[in-house]
């Protein structure tokens, strides 16, 4: 069982720092890069027998039944196209226009896996939306809310993992924070290097590929601090491109799932399985027809004793408006 509540503030960040996604029962050896919309508080399962992850998501419930994998080898070629075509009808999208008593409002929901014990896990749903003033000089805002789980796992002991969270639920962070900058946790919200990223896709490639650090692969580092970036929901259209064309070159992406829902909005699974995480499952989603940038998924590889291979671990939604107020 979960011995103590998550931290809040710097602590939480820190303590989600080494690991954005779990494997249940391993000790979390793994180095991801934080994104600025993902909060969670993480013990070794074997040390404490608590693991936790957190956020939310779309209407994926955990399996990929309605999401079949394009062939059992998808093509890298595909991937390239699709991006390539998201791309060139991103560029061709104005990015929203903020008047400066409007906000920017950036929603982001998703489901991650909660590990109760080594052997129970619950699919927790949390959001998170955060509204970014026209006027340079005005607060941000962030409104988080949580909800319970809406699956729990393995499917066989259902009833046990529900009665586990009953037990003691791991609830995580509601309510409104506002700050200056979006730092809400003595971190700006829009990551600081978006201004300084190329926008040629050449030059861009080698950015990344000189900044990304950690993961288990350098392939999946480079994934990540692009797909981090992008779930912010604060990526210039200019640059939102040719990181699409970045995503189309890295080794081994695959257009993963030909149909996935989120939020209630479809697209196209780009990314790549990863070897040293047993094919471990890491996609964006695209509407290939408009280039938006819908999310991200991760999914599980081989099954493990809590969950079966093609598990969603984790599920991200992102959609942003112009708002004339905002809470």
């Amino acid at each position: 069982m979960i011995t103590a509540p998550p931290p809040e503030g710097v602590e939480f960040d820190a303590a989600f720092a080494p690991v954005r996604r779990a494997v249940l029962a391993e000790t979390v050896d793994r180095r991801r890069k934080r994104t600025r919309w993902t909060f969670g508080a993480v013990g070794s399962v074997v040390a404490v027998t608590a693991l936790a992850t957190v956020l939310v998501a779309g209407n994926v419930t955990g399996a990929t039944d309605s999401v079949p994998l394009v062939g059992t080898e998808p093509q890298a070629a595909s991937a390239a196209e699709v991006l390539r075509h998201a791309a060139d009808e991103t560029v061709r999208t104005s990015d929203p226009v903020v008047g400066p008593d409007q906000f920017l409002e950036v929603r982001i929901a998703e489901q991650s896996q909660a590990f109760l014990t080594q052997r129970y896990s619950a699919l927790v749903p949390y959001s998170l939306t955060v509204y970014r003033p026209g006027d340079p000089g005005a607060d941000w805002t962030l409104v988080r809310t949580s909800e319970d789980p809406v699956a729990f796992f393995p499917a066989s002991e259902a009833a046990a993992a529900e009665a586990a969270w009953d037990a003691e639920p791991a609830g995580w962070p509601t309510g409104t924070i506002r700050a200056a900058d979006g730092a809400f946790y003595d971190t700006p919200w829009t990551p600081a290097e978006l201004a300084s990223m190329p926008r040629d896709p050449d030059a861009l490639y080698r950015w990344v590929s000189e900044h990304a650090t950690g993961s288990a692969s350098h392939e999946e580092a480079m994934t990540v601090l692009i797909t981090d970036d992008l779930s912010t929901g604060m990526v210039p259209a200019d640059l939102r491109s040719a990181m699409y064309r970045v995503l189309a070159r890295i080794p081994g992406t695959a257009v993963t799932h030909d149909a996935v829902t989120l939020d209630g909005r479809r697209g196209i699974g780009i990314g790549r399985a990863e070897p040293n995480r047993d094919g471990e499952h890491s996609e964006v989603v695209i509407d290939p027809d408009t280039g938006d940038f819908i999310g991200t998924r991760t999914l599980t590889g081989a099954a493990t004793e809590t969950l079966p291979a093609g598990t969603v671990i984790d599920s991200t939604a992102v959609s942003s408006t112009v708002v004339d107020s905002a809470p």
